[in-house]
C-alpha cells in the first residue's frame, strides 16, 4: 500500500511524457503537411502560369502570322 502513491505518480509522469511526445509529433506533422500543401499549390500555380504564357505567345504568333499573310502580296 505504501508504494501506491509512488506508482500513481510514476504513472502520471509517464502519461504526461506520453502526451507531450504525441503533441510534439502532431506539431511536426502539421508543419510537414502545411509545407507539402504549400509546395503542391506552388507547383500547380507555376504550371498553370507557364501553360497560360505559352498559350498566349502561341496565340500572338498566330495573329502575327495572319497579319503578315494579309499584308504580303500574293504571287
Amino acid at each position: 500500500m505504501a508504494n501506491e502513491p509512488v506508482n500513481q505518480a510514476a504513472s502520471g509522469a509517464n502519461n504526461l511524457a506520453d502526451t507531450a511526445g504525441k503533441m510534439s509529433q502532431l506539431s511536426v506533422d502539421i508543419v510537414t503537411n502545411m509545407m507539402t500543401s504549400s509546395i503542391d499549390a506552388f507547383r500547380t500555380v507555376n504550371k498553370i502560369s507557364v501553360d497560360l504564357t505559352v498559350n498566349a505567345i502561341n496565340s500572338l504568333n498566330q495573329v502575327l502570322q495572319g497579319i503578315s499573310s494579309a499584308i504580303t502580296p500574293e504571287k
